[in-house]
């Protein structure tokens, strides 16, 4: 009685693994069968590039950049990573301006952050890609599906990919809307690149005449090349009419605008204690940079005691 038993079970055992070989044949088939047209691989027009930037500050904190978790993170991505640094980033300037005005421009600024603002544009306008600080953690496999076209009647993928800093509820930036500038994605040669990049060249030999007659003057970061220039050059390329910023300030839902995707703010600036596992968040920026505090510092090339 228990040898028929273990055959009964032996026979069960056996008819499932059959089971299961058969049915993963029939779906492997129906694969083979199926028409390509409707296995398509997501269509992206950004070029498969990571950009990340390494100027270096004055003092031996500055010296040298080693790896950690959140560069290799981009590593482990699967798309090719570059790195830049600020001689790369001068001879892109000379690259792609023939009048001078870029290599001029870069080498006119006064401090590191700036220059570092100044070259993310460089590279995104020469050679496309997603441009991201080194204390950015990817979270999101790469390509993105926003990368994508969508099903509204929009045949083409988007060209530029910006994320909010902030929504309704943020206080203290200097812009409402604000979009992010330590995580972008763009085709090479886009319009808003060019934009901010001119904007900068305008305005540094201003800004630097109110630095020499007022030596004890912070650097207007955000202004110059930050994250005010930045919004400023996107809002300007959108065209968005009063009511389109109002809802801009509270967005929750991704936006296409002409040929640009628009993040809500928990894309690229998730905060802590959210939810880093949703499906739309995408980044994770850990603030780790030091300009906000040494800004009048690096104005003076000193680096007292670090910051």
């Amino acid at each position: 009685m228990r040898r028929r038993c273990l055959w009964v079970i032996q026979a069960i055992v056996l008819l499932g693994l059959l089971a299961v070989f058969c049915l993963t044949q029939l779906q492997s088939q129906a694969l083979l069968q199926q028409d390509p047209g409707t296995i398509n691989p997501l269509k992206v027009a950004i070029p498969q590039t990571v950009h990340q930037l390494f100027i270096s500050t004055p003092g031996p904190r500055g010296s040298s950049f080693y790896p950690d978790r959140h560069s290799t993170s981009w590593l482990q991505s699967g798309w090719k990573v570059e790195y830049w640094r600020e001689s790369s980033c001068y001879e892109l300037a000379q690259e792609l301006d023939d009048t001078g005005s870029y290599a001029a421009t870069f080498q006119a600024l006064p401090a590191p952050i700036l220059k570092s603002d100044f070259c993310r544009y460089l590279i995104l306008f020469g050679r496309g890609g997603i441009y991201n600080d080194l204390d950015v953690h990817l979270l999101h496999p790469l390509p993105w599906p926003v990368m994508g076209a969508v099903n509204d009647g929009v045949d083409e993928p988007p060209a530029v990919i910006v994320g909010l800093e902030g929504d309704a509820a943020t206080t203290g930036l200097p812009r409402s809307p604000q979009f992010v500038q330590w995580t972008m994605a763009s085709v090479p040669g886009h319009p808003i690149f060019r934009d901010v990049l001119q904007s900068i060249v305008d305005r540094t030999a201003h800004y630097i005449s109110t630095q020499t007659a007022e030596t004890d003057a912070d650097i207007d970061v955000m202004g110059w090349t930050g994250p005010s220039a930045w919004t400023d050059a996107v809002l300007e390329y959108l065209q968005c009419d009063d009511e389109q910023i109002q809802q801009l300030r509270d967005l929750h839902e991704v936006v296409r605008v002409r040929d640009v995707i628009i993040l809500p703010r928990r894309s690229f600036a998730v905060l802590q204690g959210e939810d880093q596992t949703a499906p739309d968040v995408l980044v994770k920026h850990y603030f780790s940079g030091s300009w906000k505090t040494c800004a009048r510092e690096w104005l003076r090339w000193l680096w007292p005691g670090g910051c």
